[in-house]
Formats: structure tokens, C-alpha cells, sequence
């Protein structure tokens, strides 16, 4: 397996990092503020990436939602159009 060049590379530690923060949210208590505030705090975190490496197509696409009282996160992970796990990802971070 090639290494990862150094954009795919971050672009893995950026989804890898945003899993880790937000896999448990749902327990969190969100930001202290009004609507307005925890909507654009969700619109920030809220975000896609993607790349290509060895001819297999990687995304991750990170859905963060902020109630009154709770934070709710969706990660997905996909290669080439197929979910996969969290594990797909760390495996190209660690032979790197």
C-alpha cells in the first residue's frame, strides 16, 4: 500500500479528530445560547471530505445538530459509495 500524501493524510486526522470529539454527543449538553448561536455553532461543524487513494474513492461526512439541550452527531464513513466503520479510516491513518 502507497502512503497517503500529505493532504489525504490530513484530511484523515481531520475526520478522525471529529469522530473522536463527537461520537458521544448525544450525552453532551450543548452550547449556552440562544438559537441563532447554536445554529451557526451546528453550520460550523457540520461538514464533508473526500479523496482518492490507490483508485478507492474515501468520504467522511460529519452531520452536527445542537437542541436546546442536547448535541446530536452523525459520522459517516464510506470507501468507493459503501458505508464502512470508523476502522477503514484508522487502518490508512496507521500505515502511514
Amino acid at each position: 500500500m502507497r502512503k497517503l500524501s500529505e493532504s489525504q493524510r490530513s484530511k484523515v486526522d481531520r475526520a478522525l479528530a471529529q469522530h473522536e470529539r463527537f461520537r458521544s454527543s448525544y450525552m453532551w449538553r450543548s452550547h449556552n445560547g440562544n438559537r441563532q448561536q447554536r445554529s451557526r455553532w451546528s453550520d460550523r461543524e457540520t461538514w464533508s471530505v473526500a479523496f482518492t487513494h490507490e483508485g478507492v474513492r474515501y468520504e467522511y461526512h460529519s452531520s452536527v445538530h445542537c437542541s436546546a439541550r442536547n448535541v446530536y452527531y452523525k459520522g459517516r464513513f464510506y470507501a468507493d459509495g459503501e458505508r464502512v466503520t470508523v476502522r477503514k479510516f484508522k487502518a490508512l491513518q496507521n500505515k502511514n
